[in-house]
């Protein structure tokens, strides 16, 4: 009988470690799955970061170009303001192959080129961005104003409000924009003969990009609703079409540069 005993006691003894060891083999595969699923999240929030990095890392890297480029042009432009002044003050005996009249034509123009490009460079830093395109300079503001102030800041920089005159200036400048902005066309003088700031019209352009309605009267419609005037003045609208609004607005702007 002691031996029964003795076997029952080693069986019992047996099978209470067998349930230990499976309560422990649970356990592990518990923190096992626990510690898979904390790594996959580990990981893919790295992996965000990583992309977050390489982006801004880009952005940084356009812009120090872009600056870069613009302290080389602005170098440029000092130099040869520079020259022309070497020019102007040359002794009267000594033979000066170009005439004292163009040298001073070319220095006004060289001045206001650099006068353009520092008021222009100052701005960067107040949100307002300068960006070229085909051998023109556009300046989009940041802040809002009528279509006669804008106009008036543009000229006051030696510049003016955009004209746009071909299919891929267009989609450049539509490219740039996030909101609508004003351009330099408008029928001020006559109504429905839409001219551009430097005095060509749209047929002498050859483009034009106003916005059609299916079932309604496309842009231009001069509605008077807002504006008893009518709606003398164009913006570049937020569908990358033109629109006529009043003048009396307050809209974002370009100005354009040669």
């Amino acid at each position: 009988m002691d031996s029964v005993y003795e076997n029952t006691s080693f069986m019992f003894s047996t099978v209470a470690s067998g349930e230990k060891c499976s309560q422990y083999k649970g356990n592990s595969k518990v923190l096992l799955i626990v510690l898979a699923v904390c790594l996959v999240f580990a990981l893919g929030g790295l992996c965000i970061l990583g992309i977050l990095y390489v982006n801004v890392s880009m952005q940084l890297s356009a812009q120090k170009t872009n600056n870069t480029i613009m302290t080389r042009q602005l170098e440029e432009l000092t130099a040869n303001c520079t020259g022309v002044r070497e020019h102007l003050h040359i002794n009267n005996t000594v033979s000066v192959p170009v005439k004292i009249e163009e040298l001073t034509a070319n220095y006004t123009r060289i001045r206001e080129q650099l006068s353009f490009y520092e008021a222009f460079m100052q701005s960067l830093n107040c949100n307002m961005s300068l960006t070229t395109f085909k051998g023109k300079l556009y300046f989009f503001s940041s802040n809002k104003q009528n279509w006669s102030s804008s106009r008036a800041f543009c000229v006051s920089k030696g510049a003016d409000l955009v004209t746009i005159t071909s299919q891929s200036e267009q989609r450049f400048l539509a490219s740039k924009m996030k909101e609508q902005h004003w351009i330099g066309l408008n029928d001020l003088e006559t109504e429905g003969h839409w001219v551009w700031v430097n005095n060509q019209t749209l047929n002498e352009t050859g483009v034009q990009f106003w916005y059609k309605r299916v079932s309604e009267k496309s842009e231009p419609d001069n509605w008077k609703k807002d504006d008893p005037t009518g709606e003398n003045c164009a913006i570049m609208n937020d569908l990358k079409s033109w629109s006529d609004v009043s003048c009396n607005y307050q809209i974002k702007f370009i100005c354009e540069k040669k």
